[in-house]
């Protein structure tokens, strides 16, 4: 199923008022992936960011496990476009993890109470900043079913 498919079908059962939350792969998660893991010195893994980037449509033709499985990225104006051309107020949408996903030795450094609290400060203040949208590997954007 498509997401516009699946988007028509939450518009039709979703009463008025209603909320949808849409969440997506960003179309850069596997390029900044496979740049942290070293992936990019496969050409195989090359290809298939070339056409993330292009289409959005992540294959993995091989199999091979780290390079993840057939998925439909979006980049972040599409996924939000995509919700109001099916019919949904759109109220905002979100970096879910932003740019906290590049922060080295992240696991260690949140048990800082000092650095969490500030990183959440600015993750919040940064989670709807176009320019920042794609820098994490997943979005959210959130709409309403306006009234009859």
């Amino acid at each position: 199923m498509d997401r516009r498919t699946a988007l028509a079908e939450a518009f039709r059962v979703l009463k008025p008022g209603g909320l949808l939350i849409g969440v997506g792969v960003t179309r850069f998660t596997s390029m900044m992936d496979g740049s942290w893991e070293g992936y990019l010195a496969d050409p195989r893994f090359v290809r298939i960011v070339r056409r993330d980037l292009r289409t959005g449509e992540h294959r993995n033709p091989q199999n091979v496990p780290a390079y993840w499985t057939t998925a439909f990225f979006a980049h972040p104006d599409e996924l939000t476009s995509e919700i109001g051309a099916a019919g949904f107020r759109v109220k905002g949408t979100f970096a879910v993890e932003g740019y906290a996903w590049w922060v080295p030795g992240l696991s260690q450094k949140w048990q800082d109470s000092t650095f969490r609290h500030r990183l959440l400060e600015f993750l919040r203040s940064t989670e709807q900043e176009r320019t920042l949208m794609g820098m994490g590997p997943h979005i959210l954007c959130v709409g309403v079913k306006p009234p009859r």
